[in-house]
């Protein structure tokens, strides 16, 4: 340092060190460099020299928390007390102290229609790590307000559905389409469905999310499920499996009945297909059907990677299901909510 002459730093470790080098008046650096290349002239001194200046320049200050510019100030702002967040917790019906969560908490049992009704309320098959409880129970309280503006009607992988959407290239501003799920993603206010259908002898797939403010309605036209969680394999199917008419009569339902379950078997195309369907299992294929177009030694290895070995995996079962008390708290809690939802459409009627 060239202020207090410190022997084991000199100008160039000066400039490289880690030390919070501030320009001070009257210390110029040396630079070896032609006059026309020489760079404009800094001036560095080391920590101990700003604080000797410093406390000879001005008087002694206590110690404090340091001040931010007035610009950060604004932007953040304290924590909140306990008594902030208990009025937070009151006010918005999330709080572990709040009547709903009691009520959550005293609740026997849940019917069996509302778990069918509500599948999406399930939390999501994460790591707790990634999990928070209150984030949950405001994606719960937010589906329900969805609820009070559109019905959504039960429906599972297999059923036949009406989608009304926003459309601004439509003539009169609103699209419908009508297709059959072959797939159910996602939990909350993630949840998304997939629907298809033939168009023009063409096969046509649209995604679409559940809560989505666009979607001005959703009409159940039959309510059936499948043998598989999803029905991804009618992509080599033959067309018949997924052609529906978009004139389609809905046919009436009881939400008491059990959903009945389509036993069919679907036969597949020639290869090539989308995906090796032999091996994950399903049970809507055809498999002796399948086989045909398979090697006996393709054949091999789909009945041996068949074999229910997964159902000893302890670590695959743990990663792919929710834990038992959080379902059930998440389901008493809908339940209340679906029996508010019900008042408040009584209401309005």
């Amino acid at each position: 340092c060239f202020s207090c002459q410190h022997p084991a730093r000199d100008a160039t470790s000066a400039i490289s060190s880690s030390w919070q080098l501030r320009p001070v008046p009257g210390l110029q650096v040396p630079l070896r460099l032609p006059s026309d290349r020489r760079p404009p002239v800094r001036r560095f001194a080391c920590p101990a020299s700003i604080a000797a200046a410093s406390a000879a320049a001005s008087p002694a200050v206590p110690p404090g928390p340091p001040l931010a510019p007035a610009g950060i100030a604004r932007v953040y702002k304290p924590r909140l007390s306990p008594e902030a967040m208990k009025e937070f917790w009151r006010l918005s019906g999330i709080g572990p102290d709040h009547s709903r969560a009691k009520a959550a908490d005293q609740q026997a049992e849940v019917p069996p229609e509302i778990k069918r009704l509500y599948q999406e309320a399930l939390p999501p098959i994460v790591s707790q790590d990634y999990r928070d409880p209150i984030v949950e129970s405001l994606h719960r309280a937010e589906m329900m307000r969805r609820r009070r503006v559109i019905n959504i009607p039960e429906f599972h992988v297999g059923s036949i559905l009406a989608v009304s959407v926003m459309d601004k290239h439509a003539p009169n501003k609103v699209n419908r389409f009508v297709g059959l799920c072959i797939l159910r993603r996602h939990t909350g206010l993630f949840t998304t469905f997939t629907l298809r259908n033939m168009v023009d002898q063409v096969c046509v797939q649209i995604e679409y999310e559940l809560y989505s403010p666009s979607i001005v309605s959703i009409q159940l036209l039959k309510l059936e499920r499948r043998l598989d969680d999803n029905l991804l394999y009618l992509m080599d199917a033959p067309h018949s499996h997924c052609t529906i008419p978009f004139d389609m009569v809905p046919e009436p339902y009881s939400r008491n009945d059990p959903v009945p379950v389509n036993r069919e078997r679907v036969r597949l195309n020639p290869p090539p297909w989308m995906c090796k369907w032999h091996l994950h299992g399903y049970q809507g294929i055809d498999l002796e059907h399948l086989y045909s177009y398979l090697s006996d030694k393709d054949v091999a290895k789909a009945i041996e990677f068949s074999k229910a070995y997964k159902r000893y995996d302890l670590l695959d079962q743990y990663l792919n299901r929710v834990p038992v008390p959080d379902a059930d708290y998440a389901f008493k809690d809908i339940f209340i909510q679906h029996q508010e939802l019900l008042q408040h459409q009584q209401q309005q009627q």
